[in-house]
């Protein structure tokens, strides 16, 4: 019984790491109302979040402080950009799914493909941008790379999220507070398990990584 109240006991384990999550959706969130700096906050959503992963999280806040800081000018570069891209999948498949000229469906089901696939690299951008210390250039190269040969996991990957997001627009709501933090933990384990030992990059030593 006494083992119950013990800090290293498995359920006040498992409730701490609740409330890290809770904490980094809000944390998240609040960094995010700006809209321009979601990129930077979503990249130290992702820098504490692999660290949860491996079980080497210290003080939440001054880790995504720290982590939003240092990535604030290149995240935000590169979330213009995907946002940017964002309006132009959206805007063109908006476009061609109404137009009737003959072509047009299959114009609109390219568009769809891409689509999918930037959806994709939206996965992997911003916790390799979190991981490893390169320019937008190269971080996106790697970022598709990597999508192409590890399709089906970043695909398992989307489906978590949009599974998350549903459940708490449709189902039950108070799991939105935990949603942020969640899927970029749950991404986590994959990516720091499963895909990042592929190329080296589960290593904290490593000449390119950030953590």
């Amino acid at each position: 019984m006494a083992n119950l109240f013990h800090y290293d006991n498995p359920i006040w384990r498992f409730m701490g790491k609740v409330a890290d999550i809770f904490f980094l959706t809000v944390l998240w969130t609040l960094l995010s109302l700006p809209v321009v700096t979601i990129g930077a906050a979503s990249s130290a959503l992702c820098y504490v979040s692999l660290k949860m992963a491996r079980n080497e999280e210290s003080y939440i806040f001054q880790s995504f402080w720290k982590a939003f800081k240092e990535n604030l000018r290149q995240s935000t570069a590169l979330w213009l950009i995907m946002l940017g891209l964002g309006f132009f999948f959206a805007g063109g498949l908006y476009i061609w799914h109404r137009a009737t000229f003959e072509g047009a469906a299959f114009i609109f089901w390219l568009y769809l493909v891409f689509a999918v696939l930037y959806l994709c690299m939206l996965m992997l951008v911003f916790p390799l941008a979190a991981r490893l210390d390169t320019n937008l250039k190269n971080l996106f190269f790697m970022t598709f790379m990597v999508m192409l040969k590890n399709l089906s996991w970043v695909f398992f990957m989307a489906v978590i999220a949009g599974c998350i997001i549903a459940l708490g627009i449709f189902v039950f709501w108070p799991i939105l507070f935990f949603s942020a933090g969640g899927i970029s933990f749950i991404h986590s384990k994959i990516l720091e398990y499963i895909i990042f030992p592929k190329y080296g990059w589960d290593s904290v030593s490593g000449a390119e990584s950030k953590n």
